[in-house]
């Protein structure tokens, strides 16, 4: 297929994907192409089964052909979104409509086996068994705690899992496959979840702030560090990654030697933290002092808060309201809890949104979605729609 027909294919599905329904017609407008160079590829794009014909619509005013609405064909295929953790995972198969197929939580152990057979074991074994759902599996989006550089598989340091130089998940992990596995920071892979799956609504510029309650076993953890947290951003419609891919990891600056973890809180703090709400508000108003400097200063429309900040509700919410509004010397001409919005997918968000991320990069590029680009670049397809 030429390069241009491939260009053309892709920026017209990716169109129909965005609007979820259109017509002929109105891509021909959005995307500035001949109408004839639009049908052609739809007619092509519906014999592949990826889009689908609907309905037809109204005529306009001086009457004529009625348009024929068309979609994605969701069946076409499905994609696999994993979020790992120490000690276990979260698994969520998708249809090419962000609709849950399947879902799976289990053991992640790396006891007595290296970090890559560790994850390859539970990779192998979710693509086994998750096949025979149905729908084709197209990808597999991985997102965990650590630096990642998700534009060429790179894993830089992950704390979690012990990862203290650079970890080439594109040879270790991806190169197993047939088809594309892509690796991205935890809340960096929430976002994807948010512009993946709610894509028409106008965000282009916030923050996802992600919490994890881990759990705590005595006789193995030298030391109580039950939070987690992870900070992503998307800046003027762009992913944010910084010069090192590390934007995002967070540590307040109240920590001092008796400090445990991200916050200035010690180790009672935290066996406590669940138990004393004296602590539990001590460690939201650290935190979300921090983020109210950070949305003050650039200036950003929403927060959306995942994980286990739904288990908190509108307490969390109420807290940090309080602390954006301190921070900040002027009015706010509107009421701040409005745009601080829960995460649709809950403590789930990291597995979507690895899903979410494959989904985004699989409509950017019309030779991965037909299986013929597994060692994509993601640098082109890591984007904003």
């Amino acid at each position: 297929m030429k390069r241009t027909k491939v260009i053309n294919n892709s920026r017209i599905i990716r169109e129909i994907w965005i609007r979820r329904e259109t017509s002929r017609v109105e891509i021909a407008r959005l995307l500035d192409l001949d109408k004839s160079t639009i049908s052609l590829a739809v007619n092509n794009l519906i014999e592949k089964g990826m889009i689908v014909e609907t309905a037809e619509g109204h005529s306009g005013p001086q009457g004529g052909r009625r348009p024929v609405f068309i979609k994605l064909n969701k069946t076409y295929g499905s994609v696999l979104g994993i979020e790992f953790r120490p000690g276990s995972y979260t698994a969520i198969l998708v249809d090419m409509e962000g609709e849950i197929l399947a879902t799976r939580i289990g053991k992640f152990s790396m006891q007595g086996f290296s970090f890559t057979g560790s994850l390859l074991d539970v990779l192998n074994g979710l693509v086994k068994e998750l096949t025979s759902f149905g729908p084709q599996l197209l990808g597999i989006g991985v997102g965990l705690s650590g630096v990642v550089n998700a534009q060429v598989g790179i894993i830089k340091y992950s704390e979690p899992f012990g990862i203290t130089s650079d970890y080439n998940f594109h040879k270790e992990i991806s190169s197993h496959f047939d088809i594309p596995v892509f690796v991205e920071n935890d809340a960096n892979a929430c976002i994807w979840g948010e512009l993946a799956f709610h894509r028409r609504k106008e965000l282009r510029d916030f923050m996802f702030l992600l919490l994890e309650f881990r759990d705590f076993d005595p006789q193995k953890d030298t030391v109580c560090n039950r939070i987690g947290i992870g900070m992503g951003f998307v800046i003027n419609g762009n992913v944010h990654y910084g010069s090192e891919y590390s934007a995002g990891e967070f540590r307040s600056i109240l920590r001092n030697k008796e400090s445990v973890g991200q916050l200035s809180l010690s180790e009672e703090d935290h066996a406590k933290l669940d138990v004393d709400p004296q602590v539990m508000e001590r460690f939201l108003r650290e935190l979300f002092a921090h983020v109210g400097l950070i949305v003050n200063t650039l200036n950003l429309s929403h927060i959306i808060l995942g994980g286990a900040f739904e288990q908190l509700g509108d307490y969390a919410k109420d807290i940090l309201e309080e602390e954006i509004k301190k921070n900040w010397p002027y009015p706010y001409s509107y009421e701040i809890k409005q745009n601080i919005w829960y995460s649709s997918f809950g403590e789930r968000a990291v597995a979507f949104g690895s899903a979410g991320m494959v989904l985004n990069a699989l409509f950017g590029d019309q030779e991965v979605l037909e299986g013929t680009s597994h060692t994509l670049n993601l640098r082109n397809s890591l984007m904003v729609f």
